[in-house]
């Protein structure tokens, strides 16, 4: 009886243990999970001797630069590194042959190279590469250089000098600056023109004012002159600028506008887009000259395709006017005209006028039809060869 009494009260105390246990268990959805240390035996340990990212400041464009980390094993195991992924620029594992892995031994080390090339401009550059490793404390290692990235010459205004209309009886002049970011002290050492007598160029330190204005350390103002007596019509040369910069030797600068003066061609260009190749046609430009009595035309230069032939107008009342007309033959062969008519006078202040031509001729069936944006007018005659200005043509 006693044993049975002692059995009852065993299994009380267990069912009330039992019991408590479970109303103090941890929810198995909300408790926190105690992390399994799965390492076992020696490890390996990466250790960088400089930051992750290095700062290279400026560099030119077209440039190429390298920086190498090194990379020690301070643990116990051995320390395997390899690539992972596709870098944004060149890198190099010493010892590393191609998709294969880097065994570092404990107390070892070795390098990467990472290679990198600014042919991109960009203000904010930057390239990089990432490295898987077995060290458990950092599985992964990401290497980058950065900086900025700029041309190695920089001219402000871009590229071009602009004249919107010069007079050949005047002066004009244009500035720019020449200047780079990451070469402060580079030097110019000549400015020309492809028109030297008529273009000129000099070079002058950028003032402090003028640095700070374009976020520079230092520079050069380029002073470009259109002299009197340019051509009339318009231009198009070319402004070249040598300095030392490694980089960029040589920096080209196209100088355009337009020369007025005492003679005007109305229009200023001969557009003639329908002629007939079969049947030919004419165009004519109107001079006007003011200030000299009589002045006298050659034909220096004209497209291979056409006739040109100058004469004073006839009527008294428009005196200082003459009229240049532009013959394409009947029976020239269908095609583009594009060139310019060149014509020396003996004016004392315009040498040289230039009009420039673009004609296109049609096959022997088509009719050629002359819009009224040509200038040639069928309702007027061509006229009479009879007082030409101009016996000779140069270009025949």
């Amino acid at each position: 009886m006693l044993r049975w009494i002692i059995l009852a009260v065993a299994l009380v105390v267990l069912t009330a243990l039992a019991t408590f246990g479970v109303q103090y268990l941890p929810d198995s959805e909300t408790a926190p999970l105690v992390p399994v240390n799965t390492r076992t035996g020696p490890q390996p340990k990466l250790e960088l001797d400089q930051e992750l990212v290095y700062e290279f400041g400026k560099m030119s464009q077209h440039m190429k630069d390298a920086h190498t980390w090194q990379v020690k094993n301070v643990g116990e195991g051995d320390l395997e590194v390899w690539l992972e992924g596709k870098p944004t620029c060149s890198c190099t594992i010493a010892k590393l042959e191609n998709g294969q892995k880097a065994v570092i031994k404990p107390g070892e080390s070795t390098t990467i190279d990472l290679e990198w090339n600014t042919k991109d401009f960009r203000d904010s550059y930057s390239q990089g590469a990432t490295f898987g490793t077995n060290d458990p404390d950092r599985p992964t290692v990401h290497l980058a250089v950065s900086g900025k990235v700029y041309p190695a010459v920089i001219v402000y205004p871009q590229q071009m000098i602009q004249f919107q209309t010069v007079s050949n009886e005047e002066s004009r002049q244009a500035r720019i600056a020449v200047f780079s970011l990451d070469r402060p002290q580079m030097k110019l050492t000549k400015v020309a023109t492809s028109r030297p007598g008529l273009i000129v160029a000099h070079a002058a330190p950028m003032t402090p004012e003028e640095a700070k204005t374009l976020k520079a350390e230092e520079g050069h103002s380029v002073i470009v002159e259109v002299k009197p007596g340019m051509p009339l019509g318009l231009f198009h040369e070319e402004l070249v600028i040598q300095t030392d910069h490694p980089n960029q030797p040589e920096v080209k600068v196209s100088v355009a506008g337009k020369v007025t003066g005492p003679i005007s061609a109305v229009p200023e260009g001969l557009r003639m887009p329908s002629v007939s190749g079969l049947k030919g046609g004419q165009g004519v430009i109107t001079l006007l000259v003011r200030g000299k009595p009589e002045t006298h035309f050659q034909v220096a230069k004209k497209p291979q395709k056409v006739q040109v032939s100058i004469q004073r107008d006839d009527l008294p009342a428009l005196k200082g006017r003459y009229l240049v007309t532009v013959t394409v033959p009947a029976g020239t062969a269908p095609g583009k005209v594009d060139g310019d008519i060149i014509l020396k006078t003996d004016h004392p202040q315009v040498s040289e006028l230039k009009i420039p031509v673009n004609i296109l001729v049609l096959g022997s069936g088509a009719s050629g039809v002359e819009p009224a944006s040509s200038a040639f007018d069928p309702s007027r005659p061509s006229p009479p060869p009879s007082r030409p200005v101009n016996l000779g043509d140069s270009s025949r």
